[in-house]
């Protein structure tokens, strides 16, 4: 074993090795797109799964509330419990622009679809008439079934029931307490007869 390798040995074995140097993280920042705030994150880009805060105006520092953010570089993040769980580019919100727009016109559609042509010659009074002969003819549906509901109901009522619904007494004795046979007697009997003088 050469000298300087004994010197490296005995070094390590009384912990003399020279400390690391400490090792500063760096943060990055991002404006909003209002220029309200400011997005800090670790390292030199925003990713997914970073940890983010806001820092206010007046320098107050904060987890990043849940929801979206617009960027000022045209981004937006989404962020639940201050760690980013989404980033969207430019090109990614336009193709979700237009998937709601697709959406949307797709709603229109259908309610369209459920407007009533009424054919030329037609009132609104004879549609209103023919609503409401439907919706009369459904109301008497339900009535009837009703009634025949609580006819049921009032038949149940009437016939016994094929098991007591009182409950059942134990026909043993029950014993009147008696203070003398009682372990403590004399403290019971103490206590009765104070209450007995206040009141």
């Amino acid at each position: 074993m050469t000298s300087n390798e004994l010197k490296e040995l005995v070094k390590e074995h009384f912990s003399l090795i020279d400390a690391p140097a400490e090792v500063t993280e760096t943060f990055g920042e991002v404006r909003d797109i209002n220029d309200a705030f400011t997005i800090k994150f670790p390292g030199d880009t925003l990713e997914v799964g970073d940890k983010v805060t806001v820092v206010t105006a007046e320098d107050q520092e904060m987890d990043a509330p849940d929801g979206f953010h617009e960027l000022a570089d045209g981004r937006k993040i989404k962020t639940e419990g201050s760690v980013v769980t989404e980033i969207l580019a430019k090109e990614d919100m336009a193709e979700e622009e237009e998937v709601k727009e697709e959406e949307l016109e797709e709603e229109v559609k259908e309610e369209e679809m459920l407007e009533v042509e009424v054919e030329p010659g037609v009132s609104m009074e004879d549609v209103v008439k023919l609503i409401g002969e439907v919706v009369s003819e459904e109301m008497k549906k339900m009535q009837d079934q009703y009634k025949a509901l609580a006819a049921k109901f009032e038949e149940a009522m009437k016939e016994p029931a094929s098991e007591k619904t009182l409950p059942k007494t134990n026909n043993s004795k029950v014993e009147k307490f008696n203070v003398a046979k009682a372990k403590n007697s004399d403290r019971i009997q103490m206590a009765i007869n104070s209450i007995k003088k206040k009141k």
